[in-house]
């Protein structure tokens, strides 16, 4: 597997503890319901749990995974943001973001390999199950099965929620509010804020994503920090007011 390396915890060390991430709380991952013990019998049992290696630490730039690469592994965020990117006519693309209690490939459990790479944007933890395992499990449990589809089922509607919000017929400037607020939602899914958060991917990779050009996406940044719509300080956004800018989107997530 792309980035396989050693599981020591760099927040473990001394050097490091006073940028120790805040990890996601477990019961807002999106891999929760799937490690959660199930009860069989009228007796409790922790069948994924005991499986799932957590927070596995990969470096900012690192590559998870690799487009073609063989598929066994499900991830979830526990800190940290990385950008999914795929070949497309012999040019890559940044095709989409994840931020911590996300997971990163579900979608692809019944297929042999991956449909595109997944690489850090910044240092990140992740919690990874066995693709074969929990397939055996779930054929054998129908509760866990019963889970996994319906985690299947949400991440789909996330996904369609979200193509439809920034991928609609809209002008550019909306767009760029739309892939704010659609991240402010996230992050509101995911237990965090969603008027202050970090913006982790570069202005070239949210141009990228977006369809647009770099020199629009910082133009268009600055003419929504004038409107007060957005605050930006380094990678740190904040949104004055989240009804002023989901009025100025036209759709109301929040």
């Amino acid at each position: 597997m792309a980035g396989s390396h050693s599981k020591d915890d760099p927040a473990l060390n001394s050097a490091t503890k006073k940028t120790e991430p805040k990890y996601v709380a477990c019961d807002v991952c999106r891999l929760s319901p799937i490690c959660s013990p199930v009860n069989v019998g009228g007796h409790t049992y922790d069948f994924t749990g005991k499986m799932v290696n957590r927070r596995h630490y990969f470096k900012k730039g690192e590559l998870i995974f690799q487009q073609g690469g063989q598929a066994t592994l499900i991830y979830a965020i526990s800190a940290g943001s990385l950008k999914l990117i795929a070949d497309v006519k012999g040019s890559e693309r940044v095709i989409d973001f994840r931020i911590p209690g996300e997971l990163v490939d579900i979608c692809s459990l019944n297929e042999g390999i991956y449909s595109y790479s997944a690489q850090a944007l910044e240092d990140i933890y992740l919690c990874e199950i066995g693709k074969e395992t929990l397939n055996d499990i779930a054929s054998q449990i129908p509760e866990v099965q019963g889970r996994l589809m319906k985690v299947v089922s949400q991440e789909l509607t996330n996904i369609q929620k979200s193509s439809m919000l920034l991928h609609g017929n809209v002008g550019s400037e909306e767009k760029i509010a739309a892939f704010i607020l659609n991240l402010a939602w996230r992050y509101l899914n995911s237990g965090y804020s969603c008027t202050e958060f970090k913006l982790n991917m570069t202005r070239t990779d949210i141009a990228d994503y977006l369809g647009l050009s770099k020199e629009t996406v910082i133009r268009l940044f600055k003419k929504l920090q004038h409107n007060n719509l957005l605050k930006i300080n380094g990678k740190k956004l904040s949104i004055p007011n989240i009804d002023e800018l989901q009025k100025f989107v036209g759709i109301e997530l929040i």
